[in-house]
C-alpha cells in the first residue's frame, strides 16, 4: 500500500470513478468540448490540469490536504477532488481553472461520484465507514449513509438511482437507493476491494480486488457475482472504457496495467507504465487511456488501440486519482483584427487574432452579421467578413466556452468615403507665357473618413503639363490626396502651356478618380471636365 496522505491507504482507487465518472461527463458535457485531465497530486496538495490534445499542464490548481481522487459534473463545469487530510471536497470550476468552493465532510475522504443530473456527489469517508451526499447547489451534506468497514470508492449507475460502495474492510459491495438514501443489498465480492466502475448500460459493476489479485463482476439485477477474472498482479485502480468493452486495472507495485476484455472475461494484454501506477481514466472518445505514475509523478498516456504508450506527461508529486472530463474551457479573448476595415459589401478576408478561439461555432461582425465563412486555431481565425451598413462593429468569436467581449482591440470599421471631384480651369495670357492653370479639387462627402485617393488626368495631344503637387508622366497627371475627414477637402493643381496648341480649337481635359481607400459606393462625382479654346495666347476662354 502506498502513503499518499497523512492517512494510509492504497491510492485507492480512486480511480474507481474514471468509468463512471466519464460516462456521465461525455453524455451532457457540451459539443465541441475539450477533453482535459485532471490529476490529483497527494503530496503537492495539488491538481494539475492536462490538455489531452497537446499533452502538457495548463495550470496547476492548489486545493486541501491529501487529495486522492477526482470527479466531474457531468457538464464538465466543475471537478470535485476528496481531501483525505484536511476532510474536505474542493471543488474547481473548469472555465477559470480556480478553487470556487471547499466542502466539509466526513472523515478521511478517499472517492466520489455524481448523479447523472449532477445534482449530488456521493463521498466514501473511509475513516467514517460512511458516504457524505453532497448537494452540488450549496456544496453542503445533506446527508450520511453508514457503509461496510474500509469504504475505497464509489460509482453511480447510469440512470442515477444507484451507488455502489466498494468496502475493503469486509469485502463486500453496499448498494445505495439514491432515492430513499439507505443501503439497500450488500453483495460479497473478492478480497479487499479497493475500486469499483458499473457499465455504460447500468448492468454490471465491476471490483477491483486488491489481495486476491481479481476482477468481480457484478451481475446488478440479482445483487450477485457473476464472473471472477484472475489476475497476474494486485489491481490498485479500475476504469471502464466508454463503450464499456474493455477495463483498464493500474496494478501499483507491478508497474503495469492489465487490459480485460469484459466480454471474454479474460486479460487480453499487460502494458508497461510508470512506477507504482495508482489511478486510471479513459478520454471521453476512448482512444487513449491516462495512468497516474505514484512513484515517478507523471502520467503514463496509453494509445487504446494498440495498448502501447503514446506519452508520459510530467505531474505533481505522488499523483492519484484522476478524471477526464470534457470541458468548456477558457473563453475566447479577441486581441487584433486586421484589416481593420472593409466595404460594406464584405467579402473581405480578416485575420482575428487572440487566445482560446479552437471549437470556434461562430465569428460575427456586429449584431445580426455573421461572418461568410471562417477557420480557426487556438491562437487565430481567418473570416470573411459579411456585408454590413457602414459603421464600426466589434469583430466577436463564439466558443462552447462562450463569447469572447467587445474591447477595442476586436473593431472592424466598414467603410465607404463619397470622393468627390471637381475641376476648375484658369486660363492665364501671356504674349510668350500664356498658359491654363488648373485646379483639382477632391472631397470627403463621407460617411467614413478618406484614406487615400488619386484622380488621374489624362491631356489631349499635344498638351503637356507641369506640377508642383501632382505626377506628370508624359501626357496624364495623377493627383493624390491623403486623408480627410468627412466634409474636407484639399486641391491640386498642374498647368498647362498654350505655345503648341493649335489655335481656335477646343481641348476638353476630364479629371477622374481612379482610386480611393474606402471604397467609393457613389461613382456620380467620381469626374469632372473642363473645355478651353485658345485663340491666341493672349486669348484664352475656359467654360
Amino acid at each position: 500500500m502506498a502513503v499518499v496522505g497523512p492517512v494510509v491507504t492504497v491510492a485507492l482507487a480512486v480511480a474507481g470513478l474514471a468509468g463512471p465518472a466519464v460516462t456521465s461527463a461525455r453524455a451532457a458535457a457540451p459539443a465541441g468540448g475539450v477533453a482535459t485531465a485532471y490529476v490529483a497530486n497527494a503530496s503537492d496538495n495539488t491538481v494539475s490540469v492536462i490538455d489531452t490534445p497537446s499533452g502538457t499542464v495548463r495550470a496547476t490548481v492548489a486545493v486541501g490536504d491529501g487529495p486522492q481522487a477526482v470527479a466531474a459534473a457531468p457538464d464538465g463545469s466543475r471537478v470535485y477532488v476528496p481531501d483525505i487530510g484536511s476532510n474536505t471536497v474542493s471543488v474547481l470550476d473548469t472555465v477559470s481553472n480556480t478553487l470556487v468552493a471547499t466542502a466539509t465532510v466526513g472523515s478521511s475522504p478517499t472517492a466520489v461520484a455524481l448523479t447523472p443530473d449532477g445534482a449530488h456527489a456521493y463521498v466514501v469517508d473511509l475513516g467514517a465507514d460512511a458516504v457524505s451526499v453532497l448537494d452540488t447547489a450549496t456544496d453542503r451534506v445533506t446527508g450520511t449513509i453508514p457503509v461496510g468497514a474500509g469504504p475505497d470508492a464509489v460509482a453511480v449507475s447510469p440512470d442515477g438511482s444507484r451507488a455502489y460502495v466498494s468496502n475493503s474492510g469486509s469485502g463486500t459491495v453496499s448498494v445505495i437507493d439514491t432515492g430513499s438514501g439507505t443501503v439497500t443489498a450488500t453483495v460479497p465480492v473478492g478480497a479487499f476491494p479497493v475500486a469499483v466502475a458499473v457499465s455504460p448500460d447500468g448492468t454490471l459493476a465491476y471490483t477491483a480486488n486488491l489481495d486476491d489479485h481479481t476482477l468481480s463482476a457484478i451481475d446488478t439485477a440479482t445483487g450477485t457475482v457473476t464472473g471472477t477474472v484472475p489476475l497476474a498482479a494486485a489491481p490498485y485502480a479500475l476504469a471502464l472504457s466508454p463503450d464499456g468493452t474493455h477495463a483498464y486495472l493500474a496494478n501499483g507495485p507491478a508497474n503495469t496495467v492489465s487490459v480485460v476484455d469484459t466480454t471474454a472475461r479474460a486479460v487480453t494484454a499487460t502494458v508497461a507504465a510508470g512506477t507504482d501506477p495508482q489511478g486510471v481514466a479513459f478520454t471521453p472518445d476512448g482512444t487513449q487511456a491516462y495512468v497516474t505514475d505514484l512513484g515517478s509523478s507523471a502520467v503514463t498516456v496509453l494509445n487504446t488501440a494498440t495498448a502501447t504508450i503514446s506519452a508520459t506527461v510530467p505531474v505533481g508529486h505522488s499523483p492519484a486519482g484522476l478524471a477526464i472530463p470534457l470541458t468548456v474551457g477558457p473563453p475566447p479573448v479577441v486581441t487584433s483584427v486586421s484589416p481593420a476595415f472593409g466595404p460594406p459589401a464584405g467579402g473581405t478576408p480578416v485575420t482575428v487574432t487572440g487566445t482560446h478561439l479552437a471549437g470556434t461555432t461562430a465569428v460575427s461582425f456586429g449584431p445580426g452579421h455573421s461572418a461568410v465563412s471562417f477557420s480557426c486555431t487556438a491562437t487565430s481565425c481567418t473570416a470573411v467578413a459579411p456585408a454590413a451598413p457602414v459603421g464600426t462593429v466589434d469583430v466577436q468569436v463564439t466558443t462552447p466556452a462562450g463569447t469572447s467581449a467587445a474591447v477595442g482591440a476586436d473593431q472592424y470599421r466598414y467603410a465607404a468615403a463619397d470622393v468627390g471631384v471637381a475641376l476648375a480651369a484658369t486660363p492665364v495670357p501671356g504674349l510668350l507665357g500664356g498658359r491654363i492653370d488648373y485646379t483639382v479639387t477632391i472631397t470627403d462627402h463621407g460617411p467614413s473618413a478618406l484614406a487615400s485617393a488619386t484622380v488621374t488626368v489624362p491631356l489631349p495631344g499635344p498638351m503637356t503639363a507641369t506640377s508642383g503637387d501632382c505626377t506628370v508622366s508624359g501626357r496624364t497627371v495623377s493627383c493624390g490626396a491623403g486623408a480627410l475627414a468627412n466634409g474636407a477637402s484639399t486641391t491640386r493643381h498642374f498647368s498647362v502651356p498654350v505655345g503648341l496648341l493649335t489655335l481656335n480649337l477646343p481641348y476638353t481635359v476630364t479629371a477622374t478618380r481612379t482610386a480611393s481607400d474606402p471604397v467609393d459606393l457613389n461613382p456620380g462625382n467620381d469626374s469632372a471636365t473642363r473645355t478651353c479654346t485658345v485663340v491666341t495666347s493672349l486669348i484664352i476662354s475656359c467654360d
